[in-house]
């Protein structure tokens, strides 16, 4: 039984953990808040960038749907306070834009976690493609919907350019959620576990990303022209690195990353400055016209780290599965072995008995052979080749050299194999020592 101390302080590690969530919920809406609401569109009075909808987005998704009245009440209170005080709004405007706010977010989170084998993590395609997908829907239905909640309060207002609240909805959810996502899994001791020459190349890799978008951004559009800004091509070029980033450092660091790039990008398109504050080059509105880059950059990190991380669990499986097969060869003594017709080689999982020396990696036929005794090797090579003609088991004993120099007879037996339909490419089986079947006909 457990010590009575130890059931005591676990609710109240709970509780604190609960009042640290909050606090920092509170803090991060309110700021980036603060912050979207000093840049508005004109028209439609809509931020221009939007990452408070991410923070909330990412609290619904991590929590219970029993906890999300706090988290929206919460929300929705900061949102129509600083949309007034901040933002200017009538409060009829910062209620429509308060209620569009919940209903994308509770829309994309409930659809999400009706979906997700795990409702905390973006890291697998699967994953990824649908939160992707609920996000792009969500935020062209959202923008509809504000758009006619304005035209609900004041009658003179535009539908035109609902994309305005989708643009900024979409990009600052698909940056800041997987973030938070990624970093609320996030452990010490996965540092412990990270591969030094991935730390160096990420880092490397992030380094040449932000250097190289200090370069394409920092030139004022009346200045010298020290890189090309004919069009917006010279600003997608450092997002090679992400993809970088993402493969060197998975998901956490990738999207601190990607953070980074959104901030470096956006002040400077914010002071003027950039191909889309370039106003020879772009008659739009620059901080719309950003957010499209870092669309892509956001987009590009999410995939990636999602495809890489669906390749270190399948070779994980692989090994899994691999060292089980191996433990049931060594019970039963048997290994088990595969020919390619195609390259000649053969590849073997397991020991053979007499220290008969068999290569982790494959193995080419002669190789093989030159371990096969010499009045047993036109037999072996006939049976690899004509054994590929037909599904049939067919065995096969033959005598082997171990570590004492003598040879060790050895029975294989194997069927054809077929990778491709309706084609032979070759054989696979098992080995055993030729003692266990002195018996068979």
């Amino acid at each position: 039984m457990p010590p009575m101390s130890r059931n005591l302080s676990y609710p109240k590690a709970m509780a604190r953990r609960h009042v640290l969530s909050l606090l920092g919920f509170m803090l991060a809406y309110a700021c980036l808040a603060a912050v979207s609401m000093r840049e508005r569109d004109a028209v439609t009075l809509s931020t221009l960038f939007w990452p408070p909808a991410g923070v909330l987005m990412a609290a619904l998704m991590l929590s219970p749907p029993r906890r999300w009245c706090i988290w929206m009440v919460l929300a929705a209170t900061m949102h129509i306070a600083i949309g007034i005080v901040v933002g200017e709004r009538p409060l009829a405007v910062a209620l429509v834009f308060a209620v569009t706010d919940l209903l994308f977010c509770g829309a994309v989170a409930s659809l999400w976690r009706w979906r997700a084998h795990a409702a905390d993590t973006l890291a697998t395609l699967r994953a990824a493609l649908w939160f992707i997908v609920l996000l792009a829907a969500g935020s062209v239905g959202g923008g509809a919907l504000a758009a006619l909640g304005l035209r609900a309060v004041d009658a003179s207002a535009s539908a035109e350019h609902w994309y305005v609240w989708s643009l900024a909805g979409f990009v600052g959810c698909i940056i800041t959620t997987p973030a938070i996502l990624a970093w609320s899994r996030f452990r010490p001791r996965a540092l412990a576990e990270q591969n030094m020459l991935h730390l160096w190349i990420g880092l490397i890799a992030a380094f040449a990303l932000l250097a190289g978008t200090n370069i394409v951004f920092n030139n004022p559009p009346k200045g010298p022209h020290f890189v090309w800004h004919d069009g917006f091509g010279m600003s997608y070029g450092p997002l090679l690195f992400v993809a970088i980033v993402a493969l060197a450092w998975g998901a956490a660091g990738s999207s601190l990353v990607v953070a980074g790039l959104a901030l470096l990008a956006g002040s400077y398109t914010l002071s003027g400055m950039g191909p889309y504050a370039n106003i020879a080059h772009f008659s739009g509105e620059p901080l719309l016209a950003v957010q499209g880059f870092l669309g892509c950059a956001a987009l590009l990190s999410l995939v990636t780290t999602a495809l890489s991380a669906d390749r270190e669990q399948a070779l994980k499986r692989t090994a899994a599965l691999t060292r089980q097969l191996e433990a049931a060869l060594h019970v039963s003594g048997q290994v088990a072995w595969e020919y390619r017709r195609a390259e000649q080689r053969l590849s073997w999982l397991g020991r053979l008995p007499y220290g008969i020396e068999v290569p982790d990696g494959p193995m080419s036929l002669d190789d093989w052979l030159a371990r096969v005794h010499a009045d047993d090797r036109d037999r072996v090579r006939a049976w690899l080749h004509t054994g590929a003609d037909s599904y049939a088991l067919r065995r096969l004993r033959l005598r082997i050299r171990g570590a004492d120099g003598g040879f060790h007879a050895t029975e294989m037996a194997g069927s054809a194999m077929s990778q491709v339909p309706d084609r032979m490419t070759g054989l696979m089986g098992t080995a055993v020592d030729d003692a266990q079947y002195q018996g068979l006909p």
